[in-house]
């Protein structure tokens, strides 16, 4: 539990310390167009955190691997939740821990939501690498709850779906941290740029399920 806490305190301190920078070490990071991003205000995390929607976004039906070893479609994690996504690899030095730890700590924002309403989904960047075993030792030092998959396979299957998700990177060390939140179902989706603290996703996510079939259930419909 020590080393649990460690992991993740490190990696939030990290985080206010690279908010809307990327995991390269030199220049820009890309757009997914391939232009250069423009450098981040020097106001703080808060202010380079940026919402928006995100037409364009569709769940392919692939098959993946979770860090079980389990295989799993992306179309049945998202039929009948809100989905929330990120891009990692393991070996990142520098943005991948803290918007893991993120995620750490939106499960406990979620509640009762995580799993039932919502899914918390982490897509490797690097397949080759990061096989189950490898992303299973790396969720379990965020403390990673049922709900939260972490998903790796061929280089081909998970290529199709960074393209059809928008969160594929030229170079992987130099990717933005994104997140993406949305509804399959309704082909609503929205893309949150930079290190969006647990409160803000949280919120984010909230817009979405007082839409959808959990805010039905909640009103007896």
């Amino acid at each position: 539990m020590r080393s649990l806490s460690s992991s993740v305190s490190n990696a939030m301190v990290l985080a206010g310390a690279l908010a809307a920078v990327s995991c390269g070490r030199g220049g820009d990071p890309p757009r997914p167009d391939g232009r250069a991003e423009p450098p981040p205000p020097a106001t703080g995390g808060a202010a380079a955190v940026r919402s928006a929607p995100a037409p364009g976004v569709a769940v392919p039906d692939e098959e993946l691997v979770d860090q079980d070893g389990a295989p799993v479609r992306l179309r049945e994690l998202a039929r009948g939740r809100v989905l929330v996504v990120n891009f990692i690899f393991t070996t990142c030095t520098t943005i991948c821990s803290p918007m893991t730890a993120i995620f750490g700590r939106l499960q406990a924002e979620l509640g009762d939501a995580l799993e039932r309403d919502v899914r918390l989904v982490s897509i490797s960047l690097d397949p080759t690498t990061d096989t189950p075993e490898r992303l299973k030792r790396y969720a379990d030092k965020f403390g990673r709850r049922p709900g939260w998959v972490f998903l790796t396979g061929s280089r081909e299957r998970v290529g199709r779906v960074l393209d059809a998700l928008g969160g594929r990177a030229p170079i992987k060390e130099q990717h933005a941290p994104v997140t993406l939140i949305g509804r399959e179902a309704e082909g609503r989706w929205a893309r949150v740029d930079g290190i969006a603290p647990p409160a803000r996703l949280a919120e984010e996510v909230r817009a979405f399920l007082s839409r959808g079939p959990a805010a039905q259930r909640a009103s007896g419909g």
